[in-house]
């Protein structure tokens, strides 16, 4: 996606979201959701390909079309997983007055006219309703079809993964307090992540990632430090 093509896709959401929420501040709820949940999906496919390629090896005989193929699907299948989750993150806190509506608008910014196909649509209804633990189950099992890799990403990965799409849905509505608290429970399933002498597992702003431990998604030894 070109870089017009980014901007106007946020400029739209900002719009739409001012329209449907009647609330002036669409460009900042946006842009926050929108860099915080591409870095998760960027450092996520990282860690369940190129964390994994780095300590197992690769396929030799996967040919450069199909890595670039494989590496599409397996961040299209993050990014609906993504909005599914922050939907209903918005829903359980009432950020959003209308769970449809978030879901679809939300679609629109991560996947702009995709949300609509039937492909996507369907996988999208196959993650409402569904509690927090099967929600993680299906996008575990539909991650590992696209990124046969990803079997070999730690389990802890998939517990803390949605508690950080929680705290950028949080960070991005300026609900600092229940950020912190968030990232309370995701130390509470790993605790080695306060351990980190450079971040030290605080809290960061959207945008930010430690050098050193991989926060807001760690690294593979870090996941596999407890």
């Amino acid at each position: 996606m070109s870089t017009q093509d980014r901007c106007q896709r946020r400029s739209d959401a900002a719009a739409e979201f001012g329209r449907h929420e009647q609330r002036g501040d669409g460009a900042r709820v946006v842009s926050l959701l929108a860099d915080g949940l591409s870095m998760l999906r960027d450092i996520l496919f990282t860690r369940v390909h190129g964390d994994v390629e780095d300590l197992f090896g690769s396929d030799s005989m996967l040919l450069p079309v199909s890595s670039l193929k494989s590496e599409a699907n397996t961040k299209t299948e993050i990014e609906i997983y993504q909005i599914a989750e922050s939907t209903a993150d918005a829903s359980a806190q009432r950020y959003a007055a209308d769970d449809a509506w978030y879901m679809q608008w939300l679609g629109r910014l991560r996947l702009g006219d995709a949300v609509a196909s039937p492909a996507v649509a369907q996988r999208l209804t196959s993650y409402r309703g569904k509690s927090p633990d099967d929600r993680r189950r299906v996008f575990s099992n539909q991650l590992q079809r696209v990124q046969p890799e990803a079997v070999r990403a730690p389990l802890v990965m998939f517990r803390l993964l949605p508690l950080a799409i929680s705290i950028v849905t949080s960070l991005a509505y300026g609900d600092h307090p229940r950020a912190e608290e968030t990232r309370k429970r995701q130390v509470a399933w790993l605790a080695s992540i306060a351990d980190c002498h450079a971040c030290h597992g605080r809290l960061m702003d959207i945008g930010e990632e430690c050098p050193q431990c991989g926060n807001p998604i760690w690294k593979y030894n870090w996941l596999t430090a407890d």
